[in-house]
């Protein structure tokens, strides 16, 4: 049996909003015109991913663009496909990362019946949030989302909240925190907004505002060892230091955990190098067991390569030699010796943390 772990862009790159720090539009570069997967499309992937699966577990994460404009019938569609082709014990998930302002009552039922776990995409209190993600009007979109957020509570649907910080917003550490805290939400995730087109775009975070943003974050959350609430990049630190496997893949020895699937079939290592030099193959032209190898050979280890700087680093241990896409940030490519472009983010938090992090770690051993 195999585990295999999916992302899957059911409309490419078609969004509903036209947010400063997408990273998923320059996906036109490839296919000129967005679209939602075709059902033949969804059949093959489906067939194809359980069958090699073996019966193993198997994780379908949807994510954009917007995957919710694919709509309800196309999600009702793929829990059928995974019924016929799964296996009698198979253990198949669903998650679904959307801006939220899309979900309605067919979804919540939809997201309810088949246990989905909904990611929503909430950068922080209304003007911030409102500063990158907004309308193609350039409406922000805050009260929307917090009103689908509140229907979610309110019909106890499982979901998570996605803040990316940019380079503006990361300077506000305690408002984001305390709106977080007191909108009483369980579990987030911090994402560092880093591009570039040419050069590093306007709103990318630099090493040192998001370094200390981490560290004002880790000092609010901290509570003397008894956090309100999780946020994934301290959470998966400390698995590691308990001597687990941790959650994130930029914090594994090596990358290729999860294959990228297109609307089209397309496959590609990550879906930050949607990038047609990291294209694999597609879905209909090669064996899956073969993507799979090829993903794992030929990227995964991309990232356990190079920079003898990390090498003799305190802090590989915990990062080992960054993530690939913070690496590629640097120069537009990724090198043998260039390092994660947040490495002295890193540095400092780790450095101002880790003591107290091994707090929590040793208390779960």
């Amino acid at each position: 049996m195999n585990k295999v772990e999916l992302l899957i862009k059911p409309a490419s790159y078609l969004c509903n909003l036209d947010c400063v720090y997408c990273f998923y539009k320059k996906t036109g570069s490839i296919y000129k015109t967005p679209s939602v997967m075709k059902p033949h499309v969804l059949e093959k992937l489906v067939s194809s991913v359980m069958e090699y699966s073996g019966g193993g577990n198997t994780i379908f994460s949807w994510q954009g663009g917007e995957p919710l404009l694919a709509g309800i019938d196309f999600y009702r569609k793929a829990v059928e496909l995974q019924a016929r082709y799964g296996k009698d014990g198979q253990i198949v998930s669903n998650s679904i990362q959307t801006n939220g302002l899309l979900i309605n009552e067919e979804f919540i039922e939809f997201f309810r019946k088949y246990n989905v776990l909904v990611g929503v995409s909430l950068d922080g209190p209304e003007e911030i949030h409102n500063r990158y993600r907004k309308y193609p009007t350039g409406k922000g979109t805050f009260r929307e989302v917090m009103s689908k957020v509140n229907l979610l509570k309110k019909r106890q649907i499982e979901f998570n909240i996605l803040s990316t910080v940019g380079e503006d917003t990361a300077k506000y550490p305690e408002n984001i925190y305390r709106f977080f805290a007191q909108s009483g939400f369980q579990y987030l995730q911090f994402i560092p907004a880093v591009d570039r087109k040419g050069k590093l775009r306007n709103f990318s975070i630099t090493p040192e505002t998001y370094g200390d943003f981490l560290c004002r974050i880790f000092d609010l959350w901290w509570n003397g060892s008894r956090p309100l609430f999780s946020i994934r990049f301290f959470d998966n630190i400390i698995e590691l230091l308990a001597g687990l496997e941790p959650g994130a893949c930029s914090l594994k020895k090596n990358c290729g955990e999860y294959l990228v699937i297109e609307h089209n079939g397309d496959v590609y290592p990550c879906d930050f190098f949607v990038h047609s030099e990291f294209l694999v193959g597609n879905i209909f032209n090669d064996d899956f067991k073969e993507l799979v190898c090829k993903v794992k050979e030929k990227f995964g280890i991309l990232k356990s390569k190079g920079c003898s700087e990390c090498e003799g680093c305190r802090w590989n241990f915990i990062c080992n030699k960054g993530c690939l896409w913070l690496r590629w940030i640097n120069n537009g490519r990724i090198t043998a010796e260039e390092k994660d472009y947040l490495c002295k983010a890193y540095m400092k938090f780790f450095s101002h943390s880790i003591d107290r992090l091994k707090i929590i770690a040793d208390s779960i051993v």
